[in-house]
């Protein structure tokens, strides 16, 4: 035989090959066998510490999930952006009071805007004459008209016009004391972004107007010999209107509001 076969067959042996790897299974299968009866031991005795620490592992490890989850449908959830239309209602209305004003006196004629409509405009005039004087002996007396709006909303709103409150001239044609009350509407027809946002557009006008409107007439007597009083006619206009809003089409982004 070669003496490189058998140096060969010196080093590689196949018995003293095998005899090495049996060996090393055996320590491997010993220290396996350890390790499992060890926890086995270890779940037996300490079983109630390690499944409370089971249980808060699981818990920690349920909350990094579903607590995202949960901001996630929060986010989405939130108010988003839409194309909104707004309809504008209005209603025009009008009435007539006649009242005599005695001497001295004042009288009341009153009227009411509800919730939840709004006031655009509102015209309140004043017309007497001296149909019932006797003429060369008596002048018209005195009408004073004033209107209070103590319990009216929103009334800095308008942008008003009026004559002097007070007067004795009877030859005026039409209103001899007149008040009007204007209110600027927003130009906004459509308009993109969230509900609260677009309720934003009309915060300054809604609810104008919304109270009760008193009218006080005073009449005090310029006739030389004694006068009993005037009448007064009353003409009142008004316009009210309501905002209604309507998506028509979603926002290509909608985006939440932050």
């Amino acid at each position: 035989m070669p003496e490189g076969d058998a140096d060969h067959e010196e080093v590689f042996g196949g018995d003293e090959f095998d005899e090495d790897w049996d060996d090393e299974n055996i320590d491997e299968s010993f220290d396996f066998i350890e390790i499992v009866k060890l926890t086995l031991n270890l779940l037996l005795r300490f079983r109630l510490p390690l499944i409370a620490i089971l249980l808060v592992g699981i818990i920690i490890g349920s909350a990094t999930v579903v607590v995202p989850m949960l901001f996630a449908k929060e986010e989405a959830s939130g108010p988003q952006s839409h194309f909104w239309r707004f309809d504008v209602e209005r209603v025009i209305g009008g009435a007539e009071h006649s009242v005599f004003v005695e001497d001295g006196t004042t009288e009341e004629i009153s009227f009411a805007f509800e919730q939840p409509t709004n006031v655009s405009y509102v015209y309140v005039g004043a017309h007497f004459s001296e149909n019932n004087e006797n003429v060369g002996i008596n002048l018209c007396d005195y009408v004073t008209v004033v209107i209070n709006l103590q319990t009216v909303n929103r009334t800095d709103r308008y942008d008003t016009s009026q004559t002097e409150s007070r007067t004795n001239d009877c030859n005026v044609e039409g209103d001899a004391i007149w008040y009007h009350y204007n209110l600027t509407l927003p130009p906004i027809i459509e308009f993109e972004g969230t509900e609260e946002e677009a309720l934003s557009q009309w915060e300054n006008v809604v609810g104008t107007g919304v109270g009760v409107w008193v009218i006080e007439i005073t009449v005090d007597s310029q006739s030389i010999l004694v006068d009993e009083g005037e009448d007064v006619d009353i003409t009142i206009n008004f316009e009210e209107f309501r905002v209604s809003m309507v998506i028509i089409e979603e926002s290509e982004t909608p985006q939440v509001e932050s």
